[in-house]
């Protein structure tokens, strides 16, 4: 493109409205060149953390992670309209609370120790159906009051039951904590047997009446 000027009466020629001539055009272009060239990379840059994917990429850290959930993560972020950088870090946050969750969980069952979570999973089979056991346990486990609520309530069952009905039999011996740890044994060493499971059971509710009789 060119554009006529008048400079005392003459006409110049101006080559892009700047420039005198071709070669100072073609320099002028050369100069300008780089700068094109870095806003255009910055311009493809700032598109690349702003722009919301298509489909978010997982970072290798977090394959672990259920699928499912994954897929819940996924529809929250882009839901809130978050860039690749931005997912990656809420995933890696989601990873991070699971996993603080699961181990305050682990210590949760070594405070309560393994008695206490056997005497509970023996009150959640009794009375809540199987689609709740899981969910109930584990509530029991990590919440206190939930948990020495239960153990109340299975004192008053125990207590309240007519004798011979849904009872433990109830030796004509002081069972002792030998006894006890003797047939967690036994039922460890033979998961599948019920019978043992019931043994264990039973002298478990016996040490724990007998200690409550003082």
């Amino acid at each position: 493109m060119t554009e006529q000027t008048s400079q005392s009466g003459n006409e110049t020629k101006l080559y892009a409205g700047k420039f005198q001539t071709v070669e100072e055009l073609e320099a002028g272009y050369k100069n300008s060149l780089p700068t094109f060239q870095e806003n255009e990379t910055l311009k493809k840059q700032l598109e690349e953390v702003t722009k919301i994917p298509e489909v978010y990429l997982n970072p290798s850290d977090v394959a672990d992670i259920e699928a499912t959930r994954i897929a819940d993560i996924q529809a929250r972020a882009k839901e809130a309209g978050m860039t690749q950088a931005q997912y990656e870090k809420f995933v890696r946050s989601d990873k991070a609370r699971l996993e603080k969750n699961k181990q305050s969980f682990e210590n949760m069952k070594k405070e309560v120790g393994e008695q206490t979570i056997n005497i509970l999973r023996d009150y959640v089979a009794k009375n809540y159906p199987k689609e709740l056991q899981d969910n109930m346990l584990k509530t029991f486990i990590g919440n206190k009051e939930a948990r020495t609520a239960a153990l109340n309530h299975r004192d008053q069952l125990l207590n309240n039951n007519i004798p011979g009905m849904n009872r433990p039999a109830m030796p004509d011996y002081n069972v002792t904590q030998e006894d006890v740890d003797k047939a967690y044994l036994a039922k460890e060493k033979d998961p599948h047997n019920m019978k043992k499971r019931d043994a264990y059971i039973a002298l478990l509710n016996a040490r724990g009446a007998q200690k409550q009789a003082g």
